[in-house]
């Protein structure tokens, strides 16, 4: 068992009705502000903690190499290299890559646990998920096609993946004492799953229940980040024990709805839209985070943010009005 660390953001995952809506930006591009608030680089635990303070986050990230799936990389017209699915083809990719590197994560892991909770934060780990990890490997249509042809070939595609991440929670992540995981799983579209419910509970569900299991005994909280409609997605997570899910994507969900359906056995979080934002005027976007918080802040389980990250794009105006928001926000009683 690790040592319970709680903070506002812990316990409302938890699903406790803390009375407070806490403000969690899963990820943050927005480096421009960032740089504006620090006024430089984000270049030390110090400056980071700067940035969270001023948004009021309550939460580092503590990083973990998982070894991945090959991948395939292209060149935009500007000259930078971007991430292209595709990469991963064939199993023989898989022969020879090294598992991950334990010494290394515990290492720098333990002083950056400790530095968070001594600024009362809580200590989060990103992970992949093996869905999102070999549909973005392989390309959606490669990925599909093989639903029907070769499921074997993803089953062995989805273990690999599977099996580096549950050391990586065993050996690392469990004996360091992080507070929280949060899966990296994009595995629907706006109108549903990507593949078919069968299918999909075949790929994830005795997968993903091995790496809840060691996390759960230990006392960390699982999350997982998705896009698209949630129907379909979040009976599968509150069977498997997950506490919290992140997005909740506007244009595919009414969180009225969700929160109506799901609220008191899973934390949503998220909703927010980054295309409202950029668009919007800074009255608009008070009004709009307002109402999202009026929905989903009733009996708790419930944490803001976007559905997605926030980029340079969304003007620093827009987003600031929504980040006032939030902080000024009282539930109702």
């Amino acid at each position: 068992m690790t040592a319970q660390f709680d903070n506002n953001l812990l316990r409302t995952l938890r699903g406790e009705n803390t009375g407070k809506v806490p403000f969690w930006e899963v990820w943050f591009a927005k480096s421009d502000l960032a740089k504006k608030v620090i006024g430089g680089e984000a270049c030390t635990f110090e400056k980071e903690l700067e940035i969270n303070h001023f948004f009021g986050w309550e939460n580092m990230p503590v990083y973990a190499g998982v070894p991945g799936l090959p991948s395939a990389g292209g060149t935009a017209s500007d000259g930078t290299s971007h991430y292209m699915p595709g990469g991963f083809y064939d199993l023989k990719q898989l022969e020879g890559k090294p598992g991950p590197d334990i010494d290394k994560i515990v290492a720098d892991a333990r002083p950056r646990i400790k530095a968070a909770h001594d600024a009362g934060m809580a200590a989060i780990t990103y992970l992949p998920w093996a869905f999102h990890s070999v549909a973005t490997a392989m390309g959606l249509e490669n990925f599909a096609l093989k639903t029907v042809d070769d499921i074997g070939f993803l089953h062995t595609a989805f273990n690999f993946i599977v099996e580096n991440t549950l050391e990586v929670i065993r050996e690392a992540l469990v004996p360091v004492g992080v507070d929280a995981v949060l899966f990296d799983g994009d595995c629907a579209y706006k109108n549903g799953l990507m593949v078919s419910p069968k299918v999909f509970r075949e790929l994830v569900f005795d997968g993903t229940a091995k790496l809840v299991e060691p996390l759960k005994e230990a006392g960390i909280l699982c999350t997982l980040h998705t896009d698209g409609k949630l129907d379909d997605v979040i009976p599968v997570l509150i069977e498997l024990g997950f506490d919290a899910v992140h997005g909740v994507e506007a244009q595919a969900n009414d969180l009225g709805d969700i929160k109506e359906r799901f609220g008191r056995e899973i934390t949503l979080m998220g909703n927010m839209d980054v295309v409202f934002l950029t668009h919007a005027t800074p009255d608009q976007i008070r009004a709009k985070t307002r109402q999202m918080l009026d929905i989903g802040s009733p009996d708790g389980r419930y944490v803001a943010a976007c559905n997605t990250s926030p980029c340079n794009y969304i003007p620093d105006e827009n987003y600031l009005a929504f980040v006032e928001t939030i902080k000024d926000y009282e539930v109702a009683r």
